[in-house]
């Protein structure tokens, strides 16, 4: 008479279904890792493009003077004076304001736009439209399609 005997020297399909299963898993939750990963990569890289666009431009805009005037009174009308159509022309730092870069040539996707207020001491440098005082306020703006907009002001003085 012949015995059978019950030996298991393998697996059954159930435990190489679930070990698939925990393997796919495991590996999709790697992959969406790395996807994370790439996607702040590129969005750092992006940020780091906007504050160097951002710093040179307020490097543009420090090198110039003050007014267009030597000494008090200061300007009335702020903005472009007449002939002075490029930002290499621009002479004094309220020539900058209204000024717009819709799209950079070595970065399309990023837009500049400055504007600039006279600014007084005694309302905590707050906007004053009437008052030329010796403050001028230039405020920076970098826009992205996909980033929030990065903006920086800067509180000049005339110096004197």
């Amino acid at each position: 008479m012949k015995k059978i005997s019950n030996n298991q020297n393998g697996f059954t399909l159930v435990e190489v279904l679930v070990v698939l299963v925990l393997l796919t898993l495991s590996f999709m939750i790697f992959l969406n890792a790395l996807n994370t990963g790439k996607t702040v990569r590129a969005k750092s890289e992006l940020r780091t493009i906007q504050s160097t666009i951002l710093n040179s431009i307020e490097n543009q805009i420090r090198s110039r003077r003050f007014d267009e005037n030597l000494t008090e009174p200061w300007s009335i009308t702020l903005g472009q004076d007449t002939g002075e159509s490029l930002v290499t022309e621009f002479d004094d730092i309220d020539d900058f304001d209204g000024y717009v870069i819709v799209q950079y040539p070595e970065h399309p996707a990023f837009r500049c736009d400055v504007s600039v207020n006279y600014v007084s001491a005694s309302t905590g440098f707050h906007v004053s439209q009437s008052d030329r005082s010796n403050y001028k306020s230039v405020m920076v703006k970098i826009s992205h399609g996909t980033l929030p907009a990065m903006t920086d002001t800067m509180i000049i003085g005339s110096g004197l």
